[in-house]
């Protein structure tokens, strides 16, 4: 019933924005459309290419192989094992899925510190550009992509503020 009434007064926010402001509504992901740009793939690109990371890669492809083959086993082998064989077998699939979950934790924060870099860097040229588009889209009224329950890809400047991002030097 909340939902409902929440859904509600957002619509009839959006409708009233949308008649009272002059242009169009749109949507916008910050950091997809950094993520999209040319300097973005080049970086993510190296970054995936140093000796550490592939080594983290293999590593997690080799321990999720290695919990696979542990939980079939112990699957196949359930109602052979005594309760001490299954309590061990369990503890040594746990430790290699937390081994997993922390090597898979570790490659996504590599992941992350690199786009926030790369996030840090084109802000500026974002707050340059964005504006102008803007004004050149006619856009009376912007939200976050994110936050937007749906929204037609013809809505969506995301594409477009990546293509300016490259433009720009």
């Amino acid at each position: 019933m909340k939902f409902s009434k929440v859904i509600a007064a957002a619509v009839m926010v959006l409708w009233a924005c949308g008649t009272m402001a002059e242009g169009r509504v749109a949507v916008f992901d910050v950091e997809a459309a950094v993520l999209n740009t040319d300097v973005a793939k080049k970086r993510l690109t190296a970054m995936r290419n140093q000796a550490e990371y592939k080594k983290n890669v293999s590593e997690l492809e080799a321990l999720k192989k290695n919990y696979d083959k542990q939980v079939e086993q112990f699957q196949r082998d359930f109602d052979i094992l005594s309760a001490e064989q299954r309590l061990a077998t369990k503890n040594k699939i746990d430790t290699a899925r937390d081994d997993g979950e922390h090597l898979a934790r570790k490659i996504e924060a590599s992941n992350q510190q690199e786009a926030q870099s790369i996030l840090q860097e084109l802000g500026p040229k974002l707050q340059k550009i964005l504006p102008d588009l803007i004004k050149a889209e006619n856009i009376g009224l912007l939200l976050p992509r994110k936050q937007v329950l749906h929204a037609d890809v013809s809505f969506d400047i995301t594409a477009k503020v990546a293509d300016k991002l490259n433009q720009t030097k």
